[in-house]
């Protein structure tokens, strides 16, 4: 019988054989738009903060602050040891930004999308998703128990005829779609998919992380962006990218 974790090794063989095995590098620093790296300065394209604001003079000056009148951490989970004014402030003023009856913060954008995903349907209910979704909406689709079907990318017309073929089937629906795909840079086709979402009696979440601050008049996603602000929707976004 071979030894349990033998395959790991033959495993990183292979990464190795393929020239696919990754190494994290270390930066010395602030990151920013140039970074300085094995001695050498280098224009960063790899990071998600497009604005630099990580490195900005007011945000660190901020962060000093908070940490010295809150601490490191928030020694447990929020329902249980509570949360500071901090945070509810930061969620009424995204809910007043992104013209939302409220807001819930997540440590990260992914965690958000698992948390609310496994909330909203479970076993009994039916997840129809865009194939080309983030992998925190697919990720968080199969950790809910619904059943999961995906639809061709943006195509209206195969949304529909999956929710007339399985609708009816299920207790409740949920369609995700991100709103600006990351990888492609393309919009969804929201205003038809909220209008199909009547038609069926389905929730709808979308992902806005690569469209909050960018897309729409004043910046708050694609839902303005489309003209859809005011329908019945769930928004997910981040405030890593604008």
């Amino acid at each position: 019988m071979n030894h349990p974790y033998s395959w790991i090794e033959d495993s990183l063989k292979t990464l190795h054989r393929a020239d696919w095995y990754r190494r994290v590098k270390t930066i010395q620093g602030r990151g920013g738009a140039v970074i300085e790296l094995e001695g050498r300065s280098l224009i960063n394209f790899a990071s998600n903060d497009y604005l630099g604001l990580a490195a900005d003079e007011r945000m660190i000056a901020a962060a000093i602050a908070a940490t010295q009148r809150y601490g490191t951490g928030s020694t447990g989970s929020r329902l249980l040891s509570g949360h500071r004014d901090l945070h509810r402030d930061l969620e009424l003023a995204i809910a007043s930004f992104k013209n939302s009856e409220d807001a819930i913060v997540f440590s990260s954008g992914y965690l958000a999308n698992l948390g609310t995903i496994t909330c909203l349907v479970g076993q009994k209910d039916l997840i129809l998703g865009d194939q080309y979704n983030h992998s925190s909406l697919k990720n968080g689709a199969k950790l809910s128990g619904a059943t999961v079907k995906e639809y061709r990318h943006n195509s209206l017309e195969d949304l529909e005829n999956q929710l007339l073929a399985h609708r009816h089937h299920y207790r409740h629906c949920l369609l995700l779609t991100d709103t600006v795909f990351s990888m492609d840079g393309d919009i969804c086709p929201l205003a038809g998919i909220l209008a199909l979402a009547e038609i069926y009696n389905c929730m709808v979440l979308v992902d806005e992380a690569h469209a909050t601050g960018v897309m729409g008049e004043n910046g708050t996603g694609c839902v303005e962006y489309c003209g859809c602000q005011g329908r019945e929707l769930i928004q997910m976004g981040t405030l890593s990218k604008a």
